[in-house]
């Protein structure tokens, strides 16, 4: 795939991203049952584990992150690293998704409506932004 090709790829993955983070933060001012906004997000997971496997079509300097050499570290330290990474990675990511939920719960008990959206508006557009910036090459050396 040429250059070209990820650049017109580009802009759909960045509304695609955008409206699954507003789609995702959002929801508590659309939806709100508990279980009725679980199964939304699980679809909205779906959208982003297709999302994942496009990522080498918009990104193709990322599959050269793969021929990168590895940390030189016996076996069990690099199954160290990874299981104490992944576990704060999820302990963070819970911790920020109950923080975000809870500041716009309070928004919502002094009467703001739609008191979850402006915050998912920006973070969609964050998102949006990050996918359609050049960022520079790790991979080949760029800085």
């Amino acid at each position: 795939m040429s250059s070209a090709d990820s650049r017109t790829d580009r802009p759909l993955f960045a509304g695609i991203t955008g409206l699954t983070v507003l789609a995702w933060y959002a929801l508590p001012d659309v939806v709100r049952s508990r279980p009725a906004r679980a199964a939304v997000k699980v679809g909205l997971l779906g959208v982003t584990a297709l999302g994942a496997t496009r990522i080498p079509q918009v990104f193709p300097q990322a599959a050269a992150l793969k021929d990168r050499p590895a940390l030189d570290l016996p076996v069990p330290a690099l199954a160290a690293l990874a299981v104490g990474g992944t576990t704060a990675l999820t302990a963070a990511t819970v911790w920020g998704e109950k923080a975000l939920y809870a500041r716009g719960e309070r928004r919502r008990a002094r009467g703001v409506r739609w008191a979850h959206t402006p915050l998912a508006l920006a973070m969609a557009a964050g998102s949006a932004a990050a996918v359609l910036v050049d960022w520079p090459n790790p991979a080949a050396g760029e800085r």
